[in-house]
Order: structure tokens, then C-alpha cells, then sequence
């Protein structure tokens, strides 16, 4: 998530600690506003405190296992997927005077619903206040249904920045499902940052929700209905998997992707599960893809939405390079991304090669589509060179939910000003937050296994080395630290086993992954061991050094609430084992 320029200046308004500041939309003084508004209805009165939850118990549930899930069946796996377009469309746009990208006060605008206001599309990333004025490439919702015997999961794959959790339920919820023959749930978001804002930072400016209610409305029922239609279109699969390194001969990560903050350590594995049609082997009916990356490529000065390089990952696997006469996939690829936390992106001199040799540096579409295509390439040609079929196709997963502590103080002046829509509880809302008075937040983890396949899913930007450990091997010839203030001090760090390790270890595994953005949106899950707040306006306000990630994260102890349970479920075996 990149940094948002303006927030320092009008989050500080809003703690009325700071007089020289923006004046475009200031919270009161007491950093509590009076919500009358529709959005408002749901809140819970203004004192909501009480007893700290506990943080975590453990499963709640796992298939097979359950009265529901005793694995009766033919021992056959079958998928099916599903798309449904969630672009919207651009009533209203408006006049760049000043060239900046973004709308200011004053900028004239299309009132297309005559109502005195800039209703614009706000585009999720890069600072507030950045409008759509088009469309490069549809925006979508992908989704896979898994049946093995009565175990069925679906999945659901948004390009968008980040769903909430209660988003999320929402869904599962949503009429389309109901009756529906479901064990589990899972929904990620992209992560793109050429999406519709769907959290709700990134409105007019940092003090004014970028939500729109009927935009939500739709991404919500249009991802329940490729659930459903996935659903419907369950059939017989063979599973063939491939993994790769976007990697160049030199050992070089930077044609493809970079780590920005120190340490630099990430993992460039792509990571291929191609279900093809058991009675027709050569028909593709769906390609899960995981990979790292922030989606945002095409930089802070695009206006028009796009799904990033994830459109051009999806529509070079599905369809090939015949100008290289290297053939697609066909079927649908669905996109998950991975442990992208401490800016792994387009970052640091990352430098896509074209097919003449020429490299692209600048932000823009070229990088994007460059970056999107020849992940791509190498996933098509590891797939043709090691794709191996396995037989164990089986279907499992365990799943917990979780509570964690909010001691980050701009995401209860958020909730208290209306800029996002999540339940925040435990803590008393008419007083700061802080020590004594930490908010609390629900969440949940989930860990699936088709096949040899082991997924874990993280609700927010894990950082890499709490997925892959602190190896030299995982910084890609690259220094691990280069800043001087505020160094990672690695005679704290965590020790192994890492999670990778973990999920590895269960029977029968052989490829682990992490599915970033999952189940919920939680920001940066920063490691304890380097975490860094600024002695002035902590969260508000980065420290020195490579810290930006704090200010977007719920606290320090976001290792131990979020990876905590991931962990927990990367050990844990059902009973009857």
C-alpha cells in the first residue's frame, strides 16, 4: 500500500496537534464526529468497552472431519470457475488543472446527479483524492469451486485493494449462496491499486470516506454470483503443478520485482495449479497462479482503472504469445497474491525487458503489461518443461477465527470519522486510543491443501521473511540492508521454523504457499522484531529509515495476533491424526 502524502498533514487536524495544515475537511478537535448518516445506522453506541477478548482458541472448524465433511464419496476432484466484471461506470469526472492527478477543491467537475458534489470513482492507492477518468482494462471477480467427495470450498479472487472482513461475510451471506452445498468460504482481493476504493482511505481527500455504498453493493453480489455459477460448473479435473522463480540468468530478481525495505528478502516463486478436464486432458478448465507483487506498476499518475499486471499475467496464460509461438493455457486463470508486505513491487529499479532486449524503468502501462506478461512467460514455460500431474487430488482444510489488538491511533480516528467501515470493539470510542483503551478487531486464517498443495492465508501484506525466514538465499544477491537509521537489528529476530517450513511439513505436501489479502484486510503485518514508530505522532507520522509500513499496520504486535494463528494452523493436525 503506498504511502499517502496528505495523511500525516490532516490526521494530525483530527488529533488537533498540528495547526499548519490542510483545512479541506478537519475533524473536530476530539477527533469524534457525530455520525448521523446512513453509514452510521450499524455503529454501536458510542461506549462499547469491555473485557479484552482472547486472542485466539484455535479451529473452529476443518474438513474432512466434521458431521458435515466425513469424506463420503467417489475420491474424485472437481473444479469449476467463474467471472463476473465488477468495472464501474464513470458518471462523473472533472477538470486537472494543475496536472497533479489527483482533484483539488476548486477543480471543476461533471455533476452528473446535480447534487453540488464531485462524486468521483476514487481510485485506491497513491494518496486521496485520485479519480477515475476511465477505463484501461476491466476490473473482475474470479472465482474456483473445489469438490472432493462432500468437502466443497470456493474461492473468490477481487481485483480491488482490500475487502474487510465483514465484506467478506457479507457475501457468504449473500442471497445467491443461499442453499448452496458449502463447507467454506474463501475471498482475497488483488490487491490492485488502479481499483475502485473498496476500504475507503482513499476518497477526496484522507478525511472523507472513498466508499461508494452502490459500488460495494455490486462487488458484493457480482462475487456471490461467480461463486454460484462456479458451483454450477463443477466438473471431473486432473491437477498439474508447476513452480518457477522469476528469476533472470544472472540471478537477478529486478526484470520482474524488488523488495524496497530492509531487509531485503522476498520469495519470487510462481507457483501454477492447472486443473485440466479429466475426460478431455487437453481442455484447461481453470489455472490457480500465486505470485508477489504489489499491483502497481502503472504508477500514481494513472487516472484510467486496471486490474495492473495482474490483466496481463491473466490474459498472457489464458491466451499465449503467438508472436512467440508459445501457446496458452485457455480455461481461467484466477490470480492470488502472495507475502508482498515491505513493498515488494515495481520498486528499486525494477526493469521489465521487452522482447528486443529494451527495458522499461518508468511507471506506467508498458511496465505494467511488460511485468504481467513475462511472469507469465515463465510460468507457460515451466508449466510445459516440469508440469507434473499428481494423483492425490484430495481436499481439506482447517480454519480459525481470531481476535487482535488496534494500537495503531489513525485507525480509530478513521472509524470514528467514517473514512472506513469495520467493527472495531472493546474500547471506549470517545476517548484516544492508546494504552488502557486498544480497540480490537476480528479476524480469521484458513489453511487449504488440494493435493500435495498447501495454502495459508494471511488477512493483511505479510512480510516476506515471516513466510520465508531471514536465509541470505531469499535477497537475491542483493545487500540486506542498506538504511543507517533505524536498521533491522537481527539479533532479535524470530528464529525458525519459518511458516514456509511449517506448512511443508504436513503430510503428504510438497508446494506451500501464502495467500495474501485473505479473509480479511489488516495492513502490514510487520515484524515485532523491526518495528519502528516515530517518537512524535506515532502511525501518523514514519520513523527515520525504511518504516512506512508501521503507519499502515495495527500495531506492533501484529506478528503475534496475525502470524500467531497461521502458524498455529501450519502445525495443527485434526483430531483423528
Amino acid at each position: 500500500m503506498p504511502v499517502n502524502r496528505r495523511a500525516p498533514c490532516l490526521l494530525a487536524v483530527a488529533l488537533a496537534s498540528v495547526s499548519a495544515c490542510s483545512d479541506d475537511a478537519p475533524a473536530p478537535a476530539d477527533a469524534t464526529v457525530d455520525r448521523t448518516d446512513a453509514a452510521a445506522a450499524d455503529l454501536p453506541p458510542p461506549f462499547d468497552a469491555g473485557p479484552e477478548p482472547t486472542p485466539y482458541t484455535g479451529p473452529d472448524d476443518w474438513c474432512p472431519g466434521r458431521d458435515h465433511c466425513r469424506n463420503e464419496g467417489d475420491n474424485r476432484l472437481r473444479v469449476g470457475v467463474a467471472t463476473e466484471n465488477i468495472t464501474p461506470e464513470i458518471t462523473e469526472t472533472y477538470t486537472d488543472a494543475n496536472n497533479n492527478h489527483h482533484w483539488d477543491e476548486g477543480e471543476a467537475f461533471v455533476d452528473a446527479n446535480r447534487n453540488g458534489v464531485f462524486d468521483g470513482t476514487w481510485i485506491a492507492g497513491f494518496g486521496a483524492g485520485r479519480p477515475a477518468t476511465g477505463v484501461h482494462d476491466p476490473l473482475e471477480v474470479r472465482a474456483l469451486a473445489f469438490r472432493y467427495n462432500d468437502v466443497t470450498v470456493a474461492w473468490a479472487s477481487i481485483d480491488c485493494v482490500g475487502l474487510f472482513i465483514n465484506e467478506m461475510d457479507l457475501i457468504r451471506a449473500d442471497p445467491e449462496l443461499r442453499g448452496a452445498d458449502l463447507d467454506k468460504v474463501i475471498v482475497s482481493s488483488t490487491h490492485v491499486h488502479e481499483g475502485v476504493d473498496t476500504v475507503g482511505l482513499w476518497g477526496r481527500n484522507i478525511a472523507v470516506s472513498g466508499l461508494n455504498p452502490a459500488y460495494q453493493t455490486l462487488v458484493r453480489t457480482r462475487t456471490a454470483r461467480a461463486l454460484r455459477r462456479a458451483l454450477e460448473g463443477l466438473t471431473p479435473v486432473r491437477l498439474r503443478i508447476a513452480q518457477t522463480v522469476t528469476v533472470d540468468a544472472m540471478g537477478s530478481t529486478l526484470d520482474y520485482v524488488n523488495d524496497t525495505r530492509d531487509p531485503v528478502i522476498y520469495d519470487p516463486t510462481v507457483t501454477m495449479l492447472q486443473f485440466v478436464d479429466d475426460a478431455m486432458p487437453t481442455r484447461t478448465v481453470a489455472t490457480l497462479v500465486n505470485w508477489a507483487a504489489h499491483p502497481e506498476y502503472t504508477g500514481s499518475e494513472n487516472t484510467l482503472l486496471s486490474a495492473d499486471y495482474v490483466h496481463w499475467l491473466r490474459d498472457t496464460m489464458e491466451n499465449g504469445l503467438p508472436g512467440e509461438s508459445l501457446a496458452g493455457l485457455g480455461g481461467t486463470v484466477v490470480f492470488v497474491n502472495g507475502a508482498l508486505g515491505g513493498q515488494v513491487g515495481p520498486g528499486g529499479g525494477v526493469h521489465p525487458r521487452a522482447p528486443d532486449g529494451t527495458t522499461v524503468r518508468d511507471s506506467g502501462f508498458r511496465k505494467a503489461e511488460l511485468a504481467g506478461t513475462n511472469v507469465a512467460r515463465l510460468a507457460l514455460q515451466a508449466l510445459a518443461r516440469d508440469g507434473a500431474e499428481t494423483a492425490v487430488t484430495s481436499l481439506a482444510y482447517r480454519t480459525a477465527p481470531l481476535n487482535a489488538r488496534v494500537e495503531n491511533i489513525g485507525y480509530g480516528i478513521f472509524y470514528n470519522m467514517g473514512v472506513f467501515d469495520r467493527e472495531l470493539f472493546a474500547w471506549d470510542r470517545t476517548m484516544p486510543l492508546g494504552e488502557g483503551n486498544y480497540a480490537w478487531v476480528r479476524s480469521r486464517v484458513t489453511y487449504l491443501q488440494i493435493g500435495p498443495v498447501a495454502v495459508i492465508t494471511a488477512p493483511g501484506e505479510l512480510h516476506p521473511e515471516l513466510w520465508v525466514g531471514f536465509d541470505d538465499r531469499w535477497s537475491w544477491g542483493q545487500q540486506r540492508v542498506t538504511e543507517t537509521q533505524n536498521p533491522p537489528d537481527f539479533a532479535r529476530a524470530p528464529t525458525g521454523p519459518f511458516l514456509r517450513e511449517l506448512m511443508l511439513a504436513n503430510p503428504g505436501v510438497r508446494y506451500a504457499i501464502v495467500a495474501g489479502l485473505t479473509e480479511d484486510f489488516l495492513g502490514y503485518i510487520v515484524p515485532a522484531y523491526n518495528f519502528v514508530l516515530a517518537s512524535g505522532l506515532p502511525y501518523i507520522v514514519e520513523a527515520q529509515g525504511d518504516h512506512y509500513e508501521e503507519t499502515n499496520s495495527i500495531g506492533p504486535e501484529a506478528e503475534r495476533f496475525l502470524t500467531g494463528p497461521m502458524y498455529d494452523l501450519a502445525r495443527w493436525r485434526t483430531p483423528s491424526n
